[in-house]
Parts: C-alpha cells; structure tokens; sequence
C-alpha cells in the first residue's frame, strides 16, 4: 500500500490556490459568466467519473467477512454521519445556510481512495478497508437523493426535477459508465495495467481538472463578499468538530463492541474521511448561484489531510498504551 505521497499533501494548497485564483478572476471580470458553468459540468462529470473508475463492485461481498465491524461502519456511513453533521450544522451553521448546505454535502460521500492510505499508515486493517469501497461509493450513489430531499430541503426548497438530474448526471452516470470502461480496459489491457500505469495517471489528470472546475465554478458566479470570507472560521470549527468526534466514536465503538486495534482503525478513517469531489457536481447542478455551497466543499480536504494525519498519529500513540494483546489481535483496554 502506498504512502501518502507528495502529491497528497499538497493537495490542500492546490485547492486553496483554485480557490483564490477563481475569485479574483470573477472580480477582474466584474461580471457573472453563466455559460462558463457548462465547462464546469464536463470537468466535474470527468472528475467523478475518474474517482469511481478504479473501484471494483464485484468486491461487495468480501466486507461481509467480517460482519460485526462492516454493519457498524455502514450505519456510521450512512444513518448515524448525515443526522449528526445536520444537527451540527443547525447549531454551528444554521444563520448561514449556505454554508450549512455546503457542510452537509461535503460529510455526505465517505471517501472511497486516501482513507486507505491513513489506514495503512496507522497499521489498520487494509483489506477490509478495501472491501468496504464498493459497499461506500454503491451506497452513496443510491442514498444521495433521499440525504438532499430530506436533509438539504429542510433549509432551503429544492427542485425535484433538478435534483434528480443532478443526482442522474454527477452520480449514477459516471457509476455505470465507470464500471462499463473499467471492464473494457481490463479486458483489453489487462488488471496490471489498469491498477498500475493507467490509476496513476488518472489520479494526476483528475486533481489538475478538479482544479479546472474549482476555478471554472467560481469565475461563472457572484464574487464573495469579504463577509463571506469571515464566516468560514465558523465552517472550519464544524470540520474540526466533525473530524474530532467521530475519531473519539472509533474509539469508544472499538471498546463497546470489543474490536480489534486494527478494525478500530479502518473504522475511524472510513467514518472521517469523505468524498468531496462526488458531491462538488450535485452542489453545482442543484445550488448554481451559491458560491459558498461550493466553497464548503472545496474547505473539507483543506481542513480534512491535516485532521487525518493528526487522527493516524494519535492512532499510533495509542496503541500501546489502551490496546494490549489479546487472542484475535489488538484489543482495546482502558
């Protein structure tokens, strides 16, 4: 398993970078360009696309070898994490709706790539992070218009003819289409290559067009006012609450449920880390002229990388001090 590369940790900054670099291109040109928003969909539909290509569906059974720990981990994922961050946002978030929109988009999607690559630096249990992915991007895909209408449609109206065209073209289109040319290329080219070569390159060509759409979106809409700038220490006191509380639910959840240090640890970064980029194409479908939904989004992995490396070591600190051996691996004591 890889480690986080230098990519990875500059990721942030790249955001940031798009961030700044779209806002004071709408301010240079003064005006909204609202065609520039169909520039935007294409890299978003290709962003989503690369991100659901290299998972496998077919691995949807192996999770359940281990019974216990996957269904604790898909009702962290996907009953327990969009209650929690929608009350949180109600009582952080709630005066600037925006914001608490944009917040609970971004804590929606559990990640489906570098969570492994924290589990596997805090010694966690890596095949089974693996085989939760297709459970994680299958289920977010299927529960993702119930989260918008019930969730987000209690702070502000949505079209169900938007929605569903938003839910239709960023999510379950770049699903089918993602499994439909993953089967043809390793078909013709073979797993070495698709895994190997052709991820790689992927992954370099989906940050540099996440880039493209950050800026795009941003450029096509309002400029931000700089009160809206001075809201965002709010938005990053949710994140770090988000990320701090669900560590601490790992803990106390491996404990109760007496779960191994290695599960305890797969179960910490699946329910942490989260999917920005498959939620950036609904906010842009569904919200258009609200730039702060977006900037959210763009915010979570700024304030996720160091809150998962802090997480990892934190993990790793910890091993030796409340786990002790027991008969089936690393056991919690306290």
């Amino acid at each position: 398993m890889p480690r986080l590369s230098t990519r990875d940790k500059e990721k942030p900054f790249i955001l940031i970078g798009a961030v700044i670099a779209g806002i004071l291109l709408q301010s240079f040109i003064g005006k909204e360009l609202p065609w520039i928003i169909y520039l935007t969909e294409i890299g978003v539909f290709f962003v989503i696309l690369a991100v659901m290509l290299p998972v496998e569906i077919k691995e949807l059974g192996k999770a359940f070898k281990k019974v216990k720990p996957t269904a604790i981990a898909l009702f962290m994922n996907f009953i327990f994490i969009p209650a929690f961050s929608w009350t949180m946002g109600w009582l952080i978030l709630r005066n600037y709706p925006d914001f608490w929109i944009g917040a609970i988009l971004y804590t929606l999607t559990p990640c489906i790539g570098w969570y492994l690559i924290f589990t596997d630096i805090a010694k966690g249990d890596v095949p089974w992070g693996i085989a939760l992915l297709p459970w994680n991007i299958t289920l977010q895909v299927v529960l993702m218009p119930f989260y918008l209408y019930i969730l987000v449609g209690r702070i502000i109206p949505l079209d169900i003819l938007t929605l569903a065209r938003s839910v239709g073209l960023f999510l379950v289109a770049p699903f089918v289409l993602g499994y439909i040319l993953q089967k043809a290329i390793i078909k013709t080219k073979g797993r070495d290559y698709f895994f190997g070569p052709f991820k790689g390159i992927l992954g370099e060509v989906k940050l540099w067009a996440l880039v493209v759409v950050i800026i795009t979106m941003f450029v096509s809409q309002r400029s931000l006012d700089i009160s809206d700038v001075q809201r965002v220490g709010l938005l990053i006191v949710f994140l770090i609450t988000f990320f701090f509380v669900l560590f601490l639910l790992a803990i106390i959840i491996g404990k109760v449920f007496k779960l191994s240090y290695e599960d305890t640890v797969t179960m910490a970064f699946t329910t942490t880390a989260r999917n920005s980029e498959a939620v950036i194409g609904v906010a842009v479908a569904a919200f258009p002229g609200h730039p702060l939904v977006y900037l959210a989004i763009i915010l979570g992995p700024v304030v996720e990388l160091p809150m998962l490396l802090l997480i990892s070591r934190l993990l790793l600190g910890f091993r030796e001090r409340i786990w002790v051996k027991g008969g089936q691996g690393n056991i919690i004591n306290f």
